[in-house]
């Protein structure tokens, strides 16, 4: 079964995890398209990027439980929303062949949300530095076992890819704009407070993790997020 996950990590959410098995007229058949979609689905020359975003709209559209598919739509920051469903709010993510999707429903128009989902992979080790404050580095160093440290690595690249999609105008600085506190993970399920401040905009975020053993012995890690305020949770 394609379908991994589906829970509900906050209130009014669902998050769901699909393993991309299909081709794409699998979600064709499923998935009328606007003239803009058309256009941007054609724009990907890649083949698996194309099954990507077909699976990705796809999966959302299902947590919709909607009969019909509802019109979605990208700001010109290129963040999906229901165009006519605004007390709605959405996220897409893709990791090597698997989509995730977050829906709200009876969402408040001023609160942002984002999901990320990543399969564990060794360049992250590489890429730590360009995305770790120090002090995230150093809760990282603290972790009794070299499994848990990688894992961590991952929550928190995660965590801000969410909280950078939640934020919605793009041009963040993951270390410098971005921080990720209070992390708590038990090896399959964790919570943290995220921060995104920048010129003078100042936001705060409930977060929460998961893990998922896939079917070709991989692992992935994924994260939503869902605004706060701007006083710590």
């Amino acid at each position: 079964m394609p379908l991994l996950l589906t829970t509900h990590p906050f209130p009014a959410a669902t998050f769901g995890l699909w393993q991309i098995v299909e081709d794409e007229s699998f979600f064709r058949l499923d998935l009328p398209l606007s003239a803009e979609e058309e256009t941007e689905l054609a724009s990907h020359h890649n083949a698996l990027r194309r099954l990507e975003w077909l699976a990705g709209r796809w999966l959302l559209h299902k947590l919709t439980d909607a009969p019909e598919r509802l019109p979605l739509a990208k700001d010109v920051f290129s963040k999906p929303f229901f165009p006519e469903n605004l007390d709605m709010a959405c996220s897409l993510s893709h990791s090597r062949g698997r989509v995730g999707a977050l829906i709200f429903t009876q969402h408040e128009a001023q609160r942002a949300v984002g999901c990320d989902i990543q399969v564990l992979t060794e360049k992250m080790r590489r890429i730590a530095p360009k995305f770790l404050r120090p002090e995230e580095a150093a809760a990282v160093e603290k972790q009794p076992s070299d499994s848990l440290q990688f894992e961590h690595l991952h929550l928190y690249w995660t965590a801000k890819e969410s909280l950078y999609k939640a934020y919605g105008l793009k041009e963040l600085d993951f270390r410098k704009h971005i921080s990720v506190q209070a992390l708590v993970w038990d090896g399959q399920r964790g919570k943290a407070v995220g921060k995104v401040e920048k010129a003078g905009y100042l936001q705060y975020f409930s977060l929460v993790f998961g893990k998922v053993n896939l079917p070709d012995e991989q692992v992935l890690i994924w994260a939503a997020c869902e605004a706060h305020g701007n006083e710590m949770p």
